[in-house]
């Protein structure tokens, strides 16, 4: 047999690439990785009692240092040895590795979770900044709380709220309260995401274009007019009581 068909025939052992990359934050050594490698090799051959002299012998260190890398990997909630009894009644030892999966499950998990915050804090600077731009000075105590209640408490989206803002400063009013308004009466009308608010703006506008360019006596198209910049009309709807 030459060495091609031996190669081929001795299988592959792959990782994750998660595991390459993290094994250390889960508290694994590097000692630790080859040994579950190893593991990892007579495992999925289906050899589920791999021989610890043979990996001893693999990684150039004794029988006892294999052992206690293993027992550590036990401790340390890396791994659960566990007793299989086979068809004809005999008993084998059996790796289980679910408990690492788990381990870098939840540090995957909670990484995605750190970078969303980081993400969203980001995003609400940004939209600090711009309303400090668009209305040409700083943020009161008051005004900032009660961005941050629109994000935190009423949920919008910050690119709904960019959108109100766009649609203060083009009827000139600057102020707050009017913007408050224009989300309330959105969210009153479910219109909760910037797609849904623009459609709807597009679809006022068409509305309106089509209406002022009709003469009284002519018949106004059918349809719903979504009443978004009537906001004068509006009894105080303010959702924060004031």
């Amino acid at each position: 047999m030459d060495f091609i068909e031996k190669y081929i025939n001795a299988g592959s052992t792959s990782i994750s690439n998660i595991l390459l990359h993290h094994y250390h934050q889960i508290g694994m050594s590097t000692s630790e990785l080859m040994v579950y490698l190893e593991l990892r090799s007579y495992i999925d051959r289906g050899q589920g009692d791999p021989a610890v002299k043979q990996i001893a012998e693999h990684l150039g260190t004794s029988e006892d240092q294999v052992y206690d890398l293993i027992n550590q990997m036990v401790k340390d909630k890396l791994m659960v040895q566990k007793m299989k009894k086979s068809d004809d009644g005999k008993e084998s030892l059996v790796y289980d590795f679910s408990p690492l999966i788990h381990k870098l499950a939840r540090l995957v998990e909670n990484g995605e979770d750190v970078k969303q915050q980081k993400q969203t804090q980001n995003e609400r600077q940004k939209l600090f900044t711009m309303l400090e731009t668009e209305f040409g000075r700083m943020l009161n105590p008051i005004e900032m709380s009660l961005v941050n209640d629109w994000i935190d408490q009423d949920h919008y989206d910050i690119e709904v709220i960019k959108l109100a803002l766009r649609e203060t400063v083009l009827n000139g009013k600057y102020n707050f309260k009017y913007m408050d308004r224009i989300l309330s009466n959105w969210d009153h009308q479910n219109l909760k995401t910037p797609q849904a608010v623009q459609a709807a703006l597009r679809q006022f506008d068409e509305q309106h274009h089509y209406s002022s360019g009709q003469s009284k006596s002519t018949p106004q198209p059918s349809g719903h007019q979504i009443p978004i910049f009537k906001l004068d009309s509006l009894k105080d709807q303010k959702h924060k009581g004031n």
